[in-house]
């Protein structure tokens, strides 16, 4: 029932996963996401096809929890 999209892992409670949240494997999940996937015009490009660009950083943050989500939507 309680999801971590990021991370792609089911708990049992809520406390559970917000103390996954808090947790070294989630922060380093959320870094990893933050760069952009590896494409073929990346490639293409390290490869001397086309000048290099840097990979764009993407914006990454933790999902909302129900229970927050449950109490704006009942005020």
């Amino acid at each position: 029932q309680f999801y971590c999209l990021h991370c792609a892992r089911y708990f049992v409670d809520l406390n559970s996963m917000k103390e996954h949240f808090r947790s070294k494997v989630h922060k380093k999940r959320l870094k990893q996401l933050r760069e952009a996937p590896y494409t073929q015009e990346e490639a293409e490009r390290a490869a001397g096809m086309g000048s290099y660009i840097p990979p764009e950083k993407v914006e990454v943050q933790t999902q909302p929890l129900e229970e927050v989500a449950e109490m704006e939507t009942s005020s």
